[in-house]
């Protein structure tokens, strides 16, 4: 993938968010891949940005219990990464451990499905994706 084409995928992601009228208090990124999209979604959105460190290490996915972020981590999280799959949701555990956070929120350009149904809340979809859609044929 170009680096045009990520951008023009990230703002695409971001007129989405916007569309979606939801409000958030943080952006919060799966480092590595997810910083570059997190550091467009916070300018485009005016929200300031927190990181957290996801990775396999062999075959074990380990999330960081920190989260790096000079503002309080509460209210309604966006949480992006480049892309997603269900693991995902170890991360979202993390982040809800802060008790001042009430929602989060997922958001892609990508994301892999393995075993069970996952499906972020908004992510890219492509053209040839919108007719499958509507059939729910993910």
């Amino acid at each position: 993938m170009s680096w045009n084409e990520f951008e023009g995928l990230s703002l695409e992601l971001a007129n989405q968010i916007k569309d979606s009228k939801k409000d958030f208090d943080l952006i919060i990124c799966v480092s590595r891949g997810g910083l570059v999209l997190g550091k467009i979604l916070s300018e485009i959105l005016d929200k300031p940005l927190g990181v957290v460190s996801a990775k396999y290490l062999g075959d074990k996915y380990t999330v960081d219990s920190c989260i790096s972020c000079i503002y309080p981590i509460k209210g309604k999280i966006l949480l992006v990464d480049d892309v997603m799959e269900e693991i995902v949701n170890d991360i979202s555990k993390v982040i809800k451990k802060n008790k001042g956070v009430t929602t989060v929120t997922l958001a892609t350009l990508f994301y892999r499905k393995k075993g069970k149904k996952f499906v972020p809340d908004i992510w890219i979809t492509f053209p040839y994706q919108k007719k499958c859609l509507k059939e729910h044929c993910l």
